[in-house]
């Protein structure tokens, strides 16, 4: 009799002491209680009941010598002992869910892989959450998924359970700076706003921060540096989702604290342009062989404008649509067009007087003028900005209520040399070109002339003039005329561009007074 007891102890100690295995024959991993306690706790049951249970299960496990067992026996056996020692509720509710034994297959296109939750906590992490948070987060995604009986989800719907559960406990900003990471790993997102939460990320660009600051006066390797600076700025912040305003007073700041209170100031005023309620048009004129499209392109690149038209090309799709009989001054030369307003029979004079040039020249301006207000006032719907060069772009012939619904700045753009300017024309016609330049030699008087009228009209309507000079600083004079007539704009439309810097920019426009022929309002109403 004893030597049967001996034997059953030694045999229960025997199992007491062997690992219990989970799994098939062929891959199996060692039971854990743990695991088991806390597939109770996800269902709902107390710490001390939890525990309880677990022993009992392992107690079972060995006594009935069930291993290695199968996670879906495993779980079958802790829903009868839940039953049997809690109760049909929390049975009912460990039978629903995946228990935490129970590996969750995440399915790609490139095949199955388990669940992680050490991945997405670092996923998480780099979203703005501290460590700490992150795997907390992780571990809710972790419950949410096995709460719902999921054992296999798409990364899809991982990624859409992720969102749900970061709406629910950390907010809306989070759902988009996660949705943002899952394509721009290791980027910085930005944004108009902090809401609406639907608004999405665009990845922040060293590139278009440069330009505004070209514009705004920093030298080439500066802005390349101070947007360097503000990228690693932004990048060692935990938000990796940020709005625009944070980037511009980072930007700010560091202009001003780098560059001067101008610099930032002019900054401040480039960014408001962007987000006008009126469009900005921009409007430079000027004879043939000044340069106008050149400014044009450069002064466009400055502002961040991406329409640039030329008058040349507005006229010619009138012409497509208009039959010369009917509008012969538009089929012709501005500089020629005067031959058309000759009484039937009349000579032809080798060069016009003055009235017979500027009266031809005006009835094209007037032509061609329809076309372009009706471009302009399809632009004010879609409040987008634009820059215009051309001859005909003359004080006075613009629909007036696309000056009233626009905000609307004009230069005239000279070429004072007379030699220089003839020498431009005879080096285009050396050239061949296809716009046959030696016509512009041969009515070279008559462009001077139509020159010096346009400086006359200009004058009258305190339209700037911009005499001959380097490309770079025909731009930065444009620029600094735009931004002349800014300020009383902004404030006539209660916009204000700085937060803290009122100062600054009444210091800048002061400065800005010496390239504009209007006195600008400095002082705040």
């Amino acid at each position: 009799m004893a030597s049967k007891d001996t034997g059953k102890k030694q045999k229960d100690e025997r199992n007491s002491n062997e690992a219990l295995l989970v799994g098939t024959a062929k891959h199996a991993w060692p039971f854990s209680r743990g695991l088991l306690v806390q597939t109770l706790l996800n269902a709902g049951g107390s710490r001390k009941e939890a525990a309880s249970i677990a022993r009992h299960v392992e107690q079972q496990l060995r006594d009935q010598g069930l291993s290695p067992i199968s996670t879906g026996d495993l779980q079958d056996l802790l829903v009868k002992v839940t039953r049997s020692e809690s109760g049909r509720s929390l049975a009912r509710q460990v039978a629903r869910q995946t228990p935490v034994f129970q590996d969750i297959q995440v399915r790609s296109e490139t095949g199955k892989m388990p669940f992680s939750r050490s991945v997405l906590a670092r996923r998480l992490d780099d979203i703005g959450l501290d460590t700490k948070e992150a795997f907390q987060a992780a571990q809710l995604v972790d419950i949410r998924l096995r709460g719902l009986g999921l054992r296999e989800v798409t990364v899809a719907e991982l990624q859409d359970h992720t969102a749900a559960m970061l709406a629910e406990h950390y907010g809306e900003h989070f759902v988009r700076t996660y949705r943002f990471s899952l394509t721009h790993q290791g980027r910085v997102g930005v944004i108009g706003t902090d809401s609406p939460s639907t608004e999405q990320a665009i990845p922040f660009s060293k590139g278009i921060l440069m330009q505004s600051l070209l514009a705004a006066g920093a030298a080439g390797d500066a802005a390349r540096t101070l947007a360097r600076a503000v990228q690693r700025d932004l990048q060692s912040t935990e938000d990796r989702v940020v709005t625009r305003a944070h980037i511009r007073t980072t930007v700010q700041r560091r202009l001003r604290d780098e560059a001067g209170k101008h610099v930032s100031a002019r900054y401040a005023l480039l960014r408001a342009i962007r987000h006008l309620p009126r469009p900005l048009v921009v409007l430079i004129g000027g004879v043939s062989g000044t340069g106008k499209s050149n400014l044009a392109s450069e002064v466009a690149y400055r502002l961040g404008i991406p329409r640039i038209i030329n008058t040349d090309s507005v006229r010619e799709v009138m012409r497509a649509m208009v039959a010369p009989e009917l509008t012969p001054t538009l089929h012709s030369s501005t500089f020629q067009a005067w031959k058309h307003l000759l009484p039937p029979g009349e000579a032809v004079p080798e060069h016009p007087d003055q009235l017979a040039l500027e009266m031809g020249f005006r009835e094209q301006v007037r032509q061609v003028s329809v076309g372009l207000s009706a471009i302009a006032r399809r632009l004010i719907l879609e409040n987008a900005d634009l820059v215009a060069e051309g001859v005909h772009l003359v004080p006075g012939f613009l629909d007036e209520a696309v000056m009233d619904q626009a905000i609307v700045v004009q230069v005239l753009l000279t070429l004072p040399d007379e030699e220089e300017h003839r020498a431009r024309f005879a080096r285009r016609a050396q050239q061949e070109s296809a716009r046959h330049e030696s016509r512009y030699l041969t009515s070279f008087e008559e462009i001077r002339r139509l020159q010096d009228y346009l400086l006359g009209v200009a004058e009258r309507a305190q339209v700037p003039v911009l005499d001959h000079r380097s490309l770079d600083e025909l731009a930065e004079r444009t620029v600094d005329i735009v931004l002349a007539q800014l300020p009383a704009v902004l404030r006539e439309l209660d916009i204000t561009p700085f937060e803290e810097e009122e100062d600054d920019m009444v210091d800048y426009v002061l400065a800005l007074q010496e390239v504009s022929h209007t006195a600008l309002p400095v002082t705040p109403d």
